[in-house]
């Protein structure tokens, strides 16, 4: 049994590093790193590239420039096939170092999905602090309608689970997590939660959540609305 961290870099050559050595330093030895650098137009190919010399556990991929949701399922492709567990990680977050010890504790025979905890970081205007996950299994209703204290764009997946879905959807633009997270909810998939250990979200002024418009919130919606197949818009209103 081991575990593979899947991660996208958009450049963030100033930042991927602490990604890398929260992998580096997990409590639980051996854990494989799979970097897809979507495309970047900064140093970031050369710093991974170091990263990958320096440690057998980390692969990078270098694809063009596809989005997070590409990005992912470049990595996607790539996790070793003996990994039985994945965990999905943004290039400009990273690991608490108990995070794959705590996560695997928290696995059972029926779960395929274990959430954590997030610490956000960045701004004192973006809910800094810890936060943790209610225990409890969502319902589709709940996912749909865009419940962002249960689920993050981190966690621990079991691989068949993911593999399942196809990978993550490209044309849900910056929400393909939530879009994930439906579609593992509307096929029945089992949630644990532990509130041992998290990640840590690094807020980044001017990312993709700042500068989406209402336009672009609303084709995504209906995006996520075609992908599953309802007549009823996902989540929120703009704003």
């Amino acid at each position: 049994m081991s575990v593979a961290v899947i991660s996208t870099c958009y450049n963030q050559a100033d930042l991927i590093g602490d990604a890398v050595e929260s992998v580096i330093n997990q409590t639980v030895p051996g854990v494989y790193h799979i970097i897809a650098d979507d495309g970047s137009t900064d140093s970031s190919p050369t710093v991974l590239r170091q990263w990958e010399v320096a440690h057998d556990h980390i692969t990078v991929i270098q694809c063009t420039n596809r989005n997070p949701a590409g990005a992912f399922n470049a990595a996607l492709l790539n996790v070793p096939p003996d990994a039985t567990f994945i965990v999905t990680l943004c290039g400009d977050d990273w690991l608490a170092p108990n995070f794959v010890e705590e996560c695997l504790a928290a696995f059972h025979d029926n779960l395929d999905v274990v959430i954590p905890g997030i610490r956000r970081v960045g701004s004192p205007d973006f809910d800094e602090g810890l936060r943790l996950v209610p225990q409890h299994q969502p319902t589709v209703e709940e996912v749909w309608a865009w419940n962002p204290p249960r689920m993050w764009t981190t966690a621990m997946f079991r691989k068949a689970a993911l593999l399942e879905t196809g990978g993550f959807h490209t044309a849900a633009l910056g929400e393909e997590d939530w879009d994930m997270w439906i579609d593992l909810t509307i096929r029945g998939r089992r949630f644990g939660f532990t509130n041992k250990t998290w990640f840590y979200y690094r807020y980044i002024p001017g990312g993709l959540t700042d500068v989406k418009t209402r336009e672009e919130w609303d084709a995504h919606r209906r995006e996520i609305m075609r992908h599953h197949k309802r007549d009823t818009l996902p989540g929120p209103e703009f704003g």
